[in-house]
């Protein structure tokens, strides 16, 4: 996401330590390490509930449940200012606390990501070729009023077939499957033009920063 933060970085961290997540805590952040440029943190939220079961014969027994929601994420001072890994689809009391922390004063958007220029770059920092092999693009005019959701797959690069396809029509290219060669083989990183990417677990430490890098060279 991008944000303008209204102060620098280490004032944000400040900000953050007055809020920290303890036992007695219903929310709060975790901070891990921080630089001039950047914070690594969690934000964890604590949730209550009541759980009702019954038993063979009818009866109905309630127990107290508690459970923890975790965020974690890293603030940047530059594009991408915000990250968020292995985030839960509601991120709404996330983004209400980030807007406390900075007085209300910030805007947080989402952003919007030229796939095929995302592609091209992190292709150009790997220093080898990868393989577009499925697309998904959305609002593809076909006529005035008629419009097509389409899936492209194939055992080869499909974006040439991308191009022969839409032409010079409206369309919008939501998600992108690129297959990364490593060795003998190949792994599959999925990105959207929301700026997600998706990399498989076992690769993730080798490939986040540079995937990261290919993604602030294209804001």
């Amino acid at each position: 996401m991008k944000a303008q933060w209204p102060f620098t970085i280490r004032a944000l961290a400040a900000k953050m330590k007055t809020q920290l997540f303890t036992p007695d805590s219903f929310d709060g952040f975790v901070i891990e390490r921080v630089r001039d440029d950047s914070i690594e943190a969690h934000y964890i939220e604590k949730l209550n509930y009541k759980e009702t079961v019954t038993d063979p014969f009818g009866n109905e027994e309630s127990f107290d449940r508690i459970t923890y929601r975790r965020i974690d994420f890293t603030f940047f001072s530059e594009f991408p200012h915000i990250e968020l890994r292995d985030a839960h689809r509601s991120t709404r009391e996330f983004l209400s606390k980030v807007l406390e922390l900075c007085n209300f004063s910030v805007a947080v958007e989402p952003i919007n990501v030229d796939l095929l220029l995302w592609v091209e770059i992190l292709q150009k920092q790997l220093g080898k070729k990868v393989i577009v092999d499925s697309l998904q693009v959305a609002g593809l005019e076909l006529e005035p009023e008629i419009s097509a959701k389409i899936l492209l797959k194939g055992g080869k690069d499909v974006r040439d077939a991308l191009k022969q396809l839409s032409g010079k029509r409206k369309s919008t290219l939501e998600k992108i499957q690129v297959k990364i060669p490593v060795g003998q083989l190949v792994f599959p990183i999925h990105m959207s033009n929301s700026g997600i990417a998706r990399i498989p677990e076992e690769h993730l430490n080798d490939y986040i920063r540079i995937v990261r890098q290919s993604l602030t060279a294209n804001p």
